[in-house]
């Protein structure tokens, strides 16, 4: 094999492994990024966990999950597929649930918030996800007390 042999195959390679990087999988839902900010007490809550809870039930042909979970300044992004891809369209009730960290197990249990905003049925935190731009549902103001 000459240089230009070996140039071509390397120029092939590097093209198959972008365009397979690229592509999604075709049986995936389109997905809008959200993202939003959860208070708690009037401070940033790091690690709540954010549930995206379809209002039509779960879709039973293709299931999918959406949730996120807050960063030390509160910051939430939905995930579906992968890390921060966001959500399918639909509409959502959110719940939030903020487990304790058990240092002994070095478990998650609980919750700070006692069960308060992780009913899906008593939720008052709707939103409706459709395709275009990204989504920024802006800040949630939870109480643990």
């Amino acid at each position: 094999m000459n240089i230009r042999h070996i140039c071509r195959l390397g120029a092939l390679l590097s093209l198959v492994f972008v365009l397979g990087c690229e592509s999604r999988n075709p049986n995936w839902k389109e997905v809008t990024p959200v993202t939003g900010v959860v208070m708690a007490d009037g401070k940033p809550a790091e690690g709540v966990n954010v549930f995206f809870n379809p209002v039509e039930g779960i879709d039973t042909v293709q299931t999918t999950i959406t949730k996120g979970m807050t960063d030390p300044e509160g910051k939430f992004s939905a995930s579906t597929y992968e890390l921060n891809d966001g959500a399918p369209e639909g509409e959502y009730k959110l719940t939030f649930k903020w487990q304790k960290l058990n240092p002994i197990s070095m478990t998650f249990d609980g919750d700070k918030f006692n069960g308060r905003y992780a009913d899906e049925k008593k939720s008052e935190y709707s939103v409706t996800v459709t395709s275009g731009p990204p989504l920024d549902l802006g800040v949630f103001e939870l109480r643990t007390k």
